[in-house]
């Protein structure tokens, strides 16, 4: 077990651990200095009160049951198709999250289960979309949703975009890239000579009607922020850049926004998409 907990095993959860808890949320997202559109999407539910803000956001949440909703999509495809991926993946992940969690329900493996029955739904809805839709054949979809109740978080992935828990000055990733690479080197197998081929998904949202959902459990402590974004973001920008922005005095929006800056300054070559999601205790 690593200090943010064991990866796939939700523990129960009670009323006490939202009962004083809010999240400070903010998201920022940019087409780049190379991309003529952005495919890029992301997503924030208030799951009590069943509100999405509205986005660009910031927003202080006090959590209630069943928790918080966030979620990163980085689309692709042919002309536009990328940007219609990740639109009916975050649709979908919302209308079904909301549809299996209602104000009140507690328990993090009810929760979990629901984050990855949404994401294997959301990977059927745009599967489907591209077969009828020839102009939309072979779009996809990356996938990187957090659901936060309490100080307990779950994170289901598919692709490679990134999620991040910042605690005090270290950064740890959560989330392992479902890349070529990673697959070869899971499986004791040579790497790819050629980095293209190594950075290639094994799969996205979509691209397949059937997708392996890689759930990850984390228990969080106040002032823990968790970081969710695009491989726009990481690709360019530094573990220790991307720590020394989050761990700024700057408000979190500004914080959001000063690493999307930072990966524009860096060439852009990619759309960038970045959640924040500070926890702490609510003041009495």
């Amino acid at each position: 077990m690593d200090r943010f907990g064991e990866a796939g095993q939700p523990r129960p959860s009670s009323v006490s651990d939202l009962a004083g808890t809010e999240v400070s949320v903010a998201a920022c997202t940019d087409v780049g200095r190379k991309r003529h559109n952005n495919e890029d999407g992301f997503l924030i539910v208030d799951l009590h009160s069943q509100i999405a803000p509205e986005q660009p956001t910031e927003a202080t949440i006090a959590l209630g049951s069943p928790g918080l909703l966030l979620a990163v999509a980085d689309g692709m495809g042919g002309h536009r198709s990328g940007e219609i991926a990740s639109r009916l993946c975050l649709q979908t992940l919302s209308r079904v999250v909301l549809g299996a969690l209602r104000p009140g329900d507690r328990g993090t493996v009810q929760a979990s289960a629901a984050l990855v029955q949404a994401v294997e739904t959301a990977s059927q809805v745009v599967s489907e979309e591209a077969a009828q839709n020839p102009a939309h054949e072979g779009m996809g979809t990356t996938l990187t949703a957090a659901l936060l109740g309490g100080r307990h978080l779950d994170v289901a992935q598919v692709g490679d975009s990134r999620a991040y828990v910042v605690r005090g000055e270290t950064l740890t990733q959560l989330t392992t890239d479902q890349t070529v690479a990673n697959y070869m080197l899971a499986m004791h197998h040579e790497l790819p000579r050629d980095s293209r081929i190594g950075e290639m998904l094994v799969q996205a949202v979509g691209a397949q009607s059937n997708v392996d959902v890689v759930l990850t459990g984390s228990e969080l402590e106040p002032a823990d922020i968790v970081l969710l974004c695009s491989d726009g973001l990481y690709k360019v920008v530094t573990p220790a850049e991307m720590l020394e922005i989050v761990l700024g005095r700057d408000s979190l929006r500004t914080r959001a926004e000063h690493l999307v800056a930072r990966a524009n300054e860096k060439g852009g070559p990619d759309n960038v998409t970045v959640i924040l999601a500070e926890v702490r205790a609510k003041p009495t």
